[in-house]
């Protein structure tokens, strides 16, 4: 499939002014990817996020893996079907760390380079004994969603290229797996001038499945919300057959239901500082999901039970306020009515729910 590779270059962009030193440091310019072993038993995430400005600002990054339990020493194993490991760490930014044409991020520990279609991801933080290395090339149609989107007191933007050929190495505790194009791999690009803590939140998923006749399903949800979810912006769902764009679905079409655990829980929280900070913190988490669209004759019915949450606290850079990001995992069943045929599917959902 030829990709559009000026397109490519508008969703990859580095949106921060690097020159002006005078720039309102509220700017958010982050990088995320997903890597989904296509058996559902090692699933990972990996977000870097430049904050601010060079010498008044910081680059962040998330790493977080899930482990089917199958895969730990007998004496760690838990009766749950994933175990969650993960690190959070920030870095200074200087000004020689980051890099516009072409895109490079570099410090301690990370590298981030996207030149066109290829892109080389690299972190590793030793304490913790996790690390990634790998390399990629886009393969499924880039979309940039929009770029200028009104969100808490300024705005937001992001594009998406739900898949890349991706060969490389992950280690967990000295485990090594092997990444290949046997895998599923996304990545996804959000901008914009905002501030964490403020009544701003969304709800976000990308699905993977496999079809009963061979072919892959991708389907992306998008919709903002207020903190506590009461007011919700205009949803839209991407569905992406092979690597193409073949259908959205918008608006009234389309119904997301979050079903949530009875009780209130503790969850595994990142970073630890924030750990300690919130440690009398709980809350419910989503337990199931059921999604429902239909529109020009074309449906789709999805069903997700959640099989493990984590929640990543995410400070301002300029006030004591937080936002709270739930990253949760499971597995799912689609069937997609399109065009007169019924494709029926099993796999893997990696979602985010923002408070």
């Amino acid at each position: 499939m030829t990709i559009d590779e000026q397109l490519l270059a508008r969703v990859e962009a580095l949106r921060i002014p690097l020159d002006d030193p005078t720039s309102p440091i509220d700017w958010k310019d982050w990088y995320h990817f997903l890597f989904l072993d296509k058996q559902g038993k090692v699933r990972v995430l990996v977000n870097i996020t430049t904050i601010g400005r060079p010498e008044s600002g910081e680059i962040q990054v998330t790493f977080l893996v899930n482990l089917a339990s199958e895969y730990l020493p007998p004496e760690y194993r838990l009766d749950i079907p994933l175990a969650t490991f993960g690190t959070a760490f920030s870095l200074q930014w200087q000004a020689d760390m980051v890099r516009r044409n072409p895109l490079r991020i570099q410090g301690n520990g990370i590298l981030l380079q996207v030149d066109g279609k290829h892109s080389i991801l690299q972190v590793q933080d030793e304490r913790m004994q996790l690390s990634i290395r790998c390399q990629g090339e886009a393969q499924a149609t880039p979309l940039l969603v929009t770029e200028d989107s009104p969100f808490g007191s300024g705005f937001i933007g992001w594009g998406l290229v739900p898949g890349l050929q991706v060969t490389g190495e992950l280690s967990v505790g000295g485990q090594n797996f092997s990444i290949d194009r046997n895998w599923f791999t996304y990545h996804d690009r959000n901008f914009g001038r905002f501030r964490w803590g403020e009544d701003i939140g969304w709800e976000w998923f990308v699905a993977f499945a496999t079809c009963d006749d061979g072919r892959q399903i991708t389907l992306v949800l998008d919709q903002r919300t207020n903190k506590d979810h009461s007011a919700k912006a205009f949803p839209y769902i991407f569905v992406y057959l092979d690597d193409e764009l073949v259908k959205t679905f918008l608006g009234s079409s389309l119904a997301v239901n979050w079903q949530w655990s009875d009780d209130p829980v503790m969850p595994v929280r990142l970073p630890g500082i924030m750990a300690s900070v919130f440690a009398d913190r709980t809350l419910k988490v989503p337990e199931s999901l059921q999604v429902e669209a239909a529109y020009e004759g074309d449906r789709l019915l999805l069903n997700v039970d959640f099989e493990s949450a984590i929640e990543l606290v995410i400070p301002d850079n300029q006030a004591r306020q937080y936002s709270f990001i739930e990253e949760v995992t499971g597995t799912l069943e689609v069937n997609l009515f399109l065009q007169g045929e019924t494709l029926r599917g099993k796999g893997i959902i990696y979602g985010e729910y923002v408070l």
